[in-house]
């Protein structure tokens, strides 16, 4: 089975914008970059504009109850996002932040807008890539609450492969960023001690290894536990 070509995309990840769109964000907006740390939008704005990642990573961060900032979710690069935002025009739950340095196309909500009406496959792929989101966070429920803690990291691993920015080296897959153990744990809904146990057994059975700022995953142990997620689905 082809684990990162396959259309069987998990939780965190949704398949890249379509040339047209890339285009289309391209003639009408504009290039803005952000460093890393950088809030993009913050919790309670109202958005004006929809964004297309060139390059780098952000999290969409909701605050805990004690104020302190989570990770929900990650976007990588040839991906939109805020389209929902500014077509609804309420105030937003969530944080946007930059954990790598980033470059995006902005475009406006006018713009969109106007793409919508006029080209009914923008349409349907903007609305598509906003009902992908909706399921995105159900299968992260889904994984989170039936799912053992050694899988779910796993399946994490399958993601980021899934944006097609990875390095392949023999039977090595180096994954295109390297969060820490808390910002991973916040992300699959453990926590970081067993986030770091499960690093430590997977580094002594030779299924991961590390090099400076670099994390690579064993292809044997992406594509045998993605037959057995797709077998069981």
């Amino acid at each position: 089975m082809d684990v990162l070509h396959s259309s069987m995309y998990l939780q965190w990840a949704n398949p890249p914008a379509s040339d047209k769109f890339f285009n289309y964000v391209k003639e009408k907006g504009f290039k803005k970059s952000f460093k890393k740390g950088t809030t993009i939008l913050h919790e309670g704005e109202i958005v004006q504009h929809g964004y297309y990642i060139v390059e780098g990573w952000i999290a969409l961060c909701f605050s805990n109850p004690t104020g302190d900032p989570r990770i929900a979710m990650i976007i990588g690069p040839k991906r939109p996002f805020g389209i929902a935002p500014v077509l609804d025009q309420v105030p937003i739950p969530l944080s946007f932040k930059a954990i790598r340095d980033c470059e995006f196309y902005v475009v406006s909500r006018d713009a969109l807008i106007q793409g919508m009406r006029e080209d009914i496959d923008l349409n349907l792929e903007m609305f598509a890539g906003i009902f992908a989101k909706c399921k995105s966070a159900y299968q992260k429920i889904n994984l989170a609450t039936y799912f053992p803690s050694e899988k779910k990291l796993v399946f994490f691993f399958i993601t980021l492969l899934q944006y097609m920015e990875y390095r392949e080296a023999r039977e090595w897959y180096e994954l295109p960023i390297n969060l820490s153990h808390t910002q991973i744990a916040q992300l699959i809904g453990l926590s970081r001690v067993t986030v770091c146990n499960i690093f430590n057994k997977y580094r002594a059975e030779g299924e991961i290894r590390y090099s400076p700022k670099k994390l690579f995953v064993s292809n044997r142990l992406i594509n045998d536990e993605y037959v057995k997620l797709f077998l069981e689905t």
